[in-house]
């Protein structure tokens, strides 16, 4: 079967051939953007697929993404998945190279500049690693996903984590929730600080502060007997899930009723948390679109489309379990 071509669709389209590619390319837009719709809907009616090697000799670039991520760490799973789906979307193929927990940052650097690659996203690495270049000595494009990495040089996607603080003291405020705490892990993080800053931000403005005394640091895989921390509390906001659980059980052992008595949300999801008794109320990070996004910027920044750096910041969604009131 004939392979489409860029002048089927032109036809199709009624349009010239240099219009049409113009309509179907990322960098271009001089075309209205009525005719360009008209011109993607009938290319993706009619199959057509552009010719890479064609795209390569014209532009330059090889459409081609390497993707970073750590071993022996889970979570990044799912950020890779919706940055594979949108990088074939934008007409880029997505290349994974691994790197162990005690990588060395300028040797990865180095490693970097030999693939032959337009762009890459760095993902859940937690640490800066020295702008990666071109074989030409350009600095290559790239984008950490990560919030860990608050203050690093560079383009960064991650969850909006203050915000997400927010709407969990929000939840718990209108339920009518006074008398909050938080559980933090041992070794605080910059994505723990932020949650625990936005949720007592938001609780000091409603009149209801949350003192550091009902800020409480804890290991889930220790023995720690929770009766005086959670005895006044009515409302708790875990940093991760295993906090959350570990609540629970101590809420259980209290004889105290989750929702009617205490009302439990916590950050991050997953099957321990869906399927707690009562299943807990989270604050779902949007790991499939935090990696499409991060492939938008880094291929807009690679076909010059904005100029980095930014910082761009997603919205964890709320997601309503037994674990709060209705």
């Amino acid at each position: 079967m004939r392979r489409v071509s860029l002048a089927d669709v032109a036809k199709a389209a009624g349009v010239a051939k240099a219009t049409a590619s113009r309509a179907l390319s990322a960098e271009q837009h001089d075309v209205g953007a009525a005719t360009r719709a008209r011109i993607q809907e009938v290319a993706a009616d009619l199959g057509y697929r552009p010719n890479r090697a064609a795209q390569s000799l014209r532009t330059g670039r090889r459409q081609l993404l390497g993707a970073v991520v750590p071993t022996g760490v889970h979570g990044w799973e799912p950020i890779l998945r919706g940055a594979a789906e949108q990088a074939r979307k934008r007409g880029y193929h997505l290349i994974l190279h691994t790197v162990g927990p005690d990588f060395d940052g300028r040797r990865l650097a180095e490693d970097l500049t030999g693939l032959t690659i337009d762009g890459v996203l760095l993902i859940g690495l937690e640490r800066s690693v020295p702008t990666p270049s071109h074989e030409d000595g350009h600095p290559l494009p790239a984008v950490l996903v990560d919030e860990e990495l608050t203050h690093a040089d560079g383009t960064i996607v991650r969850t909006a984590l203050w915000t997400a603080g927010r709407t969990a003291a929000r939840r718990l405020l209108d339920e009518g929730r006074t008398s909050l705490a938080v559980l933090v892990p041992p070794v605080r993080t910059a994505s723990t600080t932020a949650l625990a800053q936005g949720f007592r931000d938001t609780c000091a403005e409603a009149g209801h502060p949350v003192p550091d005394a009902r800020v409480l640091s804890l290991d889930p895989a220790e023995t720690v007997d929770l009766r005086s921390f959670l005895r006044p509390v009515d409302g708790l906001f875990a940093g991760t899930g295993p906090l959350a659980v570990t609540a629970l059980r101590a809420l259980r052992r209290m004889k105290a009723s989750v929702p009617r008595d205490v009302s439990v949300i916590a950050y991050g999801d997953g099957d321990l948390l869906r399927h707690a008794e009562p299943p807990v109320t989270v604050l779902r990070l949007p790991h499939e679109l935090l990696g499409a996004r991060a492939v938008d910027v880094l291929v807009d920044t690679i076909e010059q489309v904005i100029a980095p750096p930014v910082m761009v910041e997603l919205a964890a969604e709320l997601v309503v379990r037994g674990s709060t009131a209705p």
